[in-house]
């Protein structure tokens, strides 16, 4: 699976600029050529980990760049970043809000479409204890500006059963954002007691708002 990282990058080239639509694009190989007799000859003796670079791994990680040099955002007052990370790895950006900190939000990141809107969207349901939406009403879930497109907006409330958990959350409220691009689809959701959700819509609104690509000036 790709990282959060290449996907961030890709989505963001994907609604932006034109000229990342070679990224894809394949050319096959129709020439070859013998190797000279002055060329180094291959060694053969060494291992495989050092031949497919596998060696090199622990260094790699060491050196990959921050995501957040990819995204730019504000937090809104009385938000805060998480202190614990994300144990899958899938919070591109982990906020808490609430008296207690019982509210959540975040930006996740996944490639291509992500299973779809349809799975997307009941598999919220689901976690909120609401039955499957039907075709149609999907086609009529509001959308709303974001990445300079449309994004599907849900709200729903329900009992909360996050994944992991053994029970659920009662009166809870949910929000998301969905959108999605050949490259990758990068989803906000808000979870928390439905009237501290009701009381940080506006400032999850003014939060969607905020995320934007920061792409390289040339």
């Amino acid at each position: 699976m790709k990282s959060p990282l290449h996907c961030c990058a890709v989505i963001a080239c994907g609604l932006l600029s034109a000229s990342c639509d070679r990224l894809g694009e394949r050319e096959a190989i129709t020439e070859s050529r013998e190797i000279s007799t002055h060329a180094a000859k291959p060694n053969i003796d060494i291992p495989s980990a050092t031949r497919f670079f596998d060696d090199a791994k622990e260094e790699q990680q060491q050196q990959r760049p921050d995501f957040r040099s990819l995204l730019t955002w504000t937090i809104p007052d009385g938000w805060s970043e998480n202190s614990t990370p994300d144990p899958m790895g899938m919070r591109l950006l982990d906020l808490r809000f609430g008296p207690n900190q019982e509210g959540e939000c975040y930006i996740s990141l996944m490639p291509g479409s992500a299973g779809g809107l349809e799975a997307n969207v009941n598999r919220w349901r689901s976690q909120m204890g609401q039955p499957a939406y039907t075709a149609d009403e999907l086609s009529k879930l509001p959308k709303k500006p974001f990445f300079n497109r449309e994004a599907t907006f849900v709200a729903f409330d329900g009992d909360f059963k996050g994944f992991g958990a053994d029970t659920a959350k009662t009166g809870y409220r949910m929000l998301g954002l969905i959108h999605s691009t050949e490259q990758a689809t990068i989803f906000v959701k808000l979870t928390g007691p439905k009237t501290l959700v009701e009381q940080n819509t506006a400032a999850f609104d003014t939060f969607c708002q905020s995320i934007k690509p920061n792409l390289p000036k040339e």
